[in-house]
């Protein structure tokens, strides 16, 4: 990457919603991309079109579609200066991340593992064939056991309780008033009562 393309990576603005499946990530950030009038990402919408393509298979397609998911995802990140992105991203896809933005910002959902399962559980019957939902997955569980944590990429870190409704305009607000947001405020700022992680 040329020093011209690193210059221009600094002024962008990507909010990452982070976090395990099922915690809450698309709950929170239809709302919250719609509030700070950015465009959303999201992966599984990316996975279930690949899906619909290309057809559905077993768990291991579900992955291989999945890893492309990331990829579109990440490229379609570089190509915009503002978005909120939506997936349970790992910790190898930090260095695709910061090739998209500098400091990116991020909210992490974080919700207790057993209502995690119990949510994950729950939408398997509406969720996506391609998903494969509804075999239990011993890699996601186990991820779940070991703890998920922020990315923690550099720039400013909100964890939300997601397992209860969240303030949406709360969240937005404490966004716009980041360093990193290089977008004009959507709304009159107010004193900050939320603090990052």
């Amino acid at each position: 990457m040329d020093e011209a393309r690193v210059s221009e990576r600094g002024s962008v603005t990507l909010v990452l919603v982070t976090g395990p499946p099922a915690s809450g990530k698309t709950t929170l950030a239809q709302p919250l991309a719609r509030q700070l009038g950015l465009p959303l990402l999201g992966k599984d919408t990316i996975k279930e079109a690949l899906f619909d393509a290309l057809g559905t298979g077993d768990r291991a397609w579900s992955r291989r579609l999945g890893a492309a998911s990331y990829a579109v995802l990440l490229n379609l990140a570089r190509e915009l200066p503002a978005a909120v992105l939506d997936a349970n991203f790992y910790p190898d896809h930090g260095p695709g991340l910061l090739q998209a933005c500098q400091r990116p910002i991020e909210i992490f959902c974080r919700c207790p593992a057993a209502e995690v399962e119990r949510r994950f559980t729950r939408r398997a019957p509406a969720r996506h064939p391609g998903h494969v939902d509804h075999v239990p997955d011993t890699a996601f569980k186990a991820a779940l056991d070991g703890g998920v944590s922020p990315l923690g990429l550099g720039g400013p870190v909100l964890e939300v309780d997601t397992s209860s409704p969240v303030n949406v305009a709360a969240v937005a607000r404490w966004v716009a008033q980041q360093p990193e947001w290089h977008l004009p405020m959507p709304f009159p700022p107010t004193p900050n009562k939320h603090r990052g992680g």
